[in-house]
């Protein structure tokens, strides 16, 4: 096992073929964030027990789709979270936005964290960082922003060949039930279907009831499959 990098920062492991790519889940949670490039069950465990050897508590899976943990439980890593997946229809018609949310050109992540920080709890909270690279997880993505004077609400909305997704979405506790969030939320079912999706993805956490019913309400359905994020500590 080889690395270059250093922690807590990103961390690229090698053994032979086989690659992960590690970084601190974020800048509260001191566990690593490992995404596996390519690689079997005895590389992702020697992997956790290098990291360890770099001073990490533990190793966090990405959110996998349930086809995709085999090869992790193979590994020892066990359930840690669960996210709902919801999907929706671009067919269907979708109301204009009631409040103005505009499409950022230049944007500014460390004002975007900002809010991400206010409206997340410890865990889930992205850095500056991870939001770009949630930007980057798709070949066409947007940033959408609702403002007064400072930034008040934002979205992530990216768009493959065939599927848009809603990476992430936020809107700060102080104005939250105002309408932002279904603002946006409309406003990127808009941008998605402009740049070709037929359908639209998102995730959530179980237990957000609010967040559950809001998509809902604007045409989503829970998908069957679930996403875990899977964690293990080393030996």
């Amino acid at each position: 096992m080889r690395h270059t990098g250093s922690w807590p920062g990103i961390v690229v492991l090698r053994n032979g073929l086989s690659k992960a790519i590690a970084r601190p889940w974020n800048g509260d949670v001191p566990d690593a964030h490992l995404y596996l490039v390519r690689g079997s069950a005895a590389f992702l465990e020697q992997s956790v027990d290098y990291l360890h050897e770099l001073g990490v508590p533990s190793v966090m899976s990405p959110p996998l789709p349930s086809t995709s943990h085999q090869l992790w439980f193979e590994a020892g890593f066990e359930p840690y979270e669960w996210l709902d997946v919801f999907g929706r229809d671009m067919a269907e018609d979708t109301p204009d936005p009631e409040i103005e949310v505009r499409t950022e050109r230049n944007v500014n992540w460390d004002e975007v964290e900002v809010v991400d920080r206010a409206a997340f709890d410890p865990f889930w909270r992205l850095d500056a960082q991870g939001l770009e690279e949630a930007s980057t997880a798709t070949p066409t993505a947007g940033v959408l922003t609702v403002r007064k004077k400072s930034l008040l609400g934002f979205s992530i909305v990216g768009a493959g060949a065939a599927a848009g997704y809603l990476q992430r979405i936020a809107v700060t506790p102080d104005n939250q039930h105002q309408g932002i969030g279904r603002a946006l939320v409309r406003e990127s079912i808009r941008w998605a279907r402009h740049h070709g999706a037929r359908q639209m993805l998102l995730n959530t956490l179980g237990d957000n009831a609010a967040a559950t019913k809001l998509y809902i309400s604007e045409g989503f359905s829970r998908l069957d499959d679930r996403l875990a994020i899977l964690r293990k500590a080393p030996h």
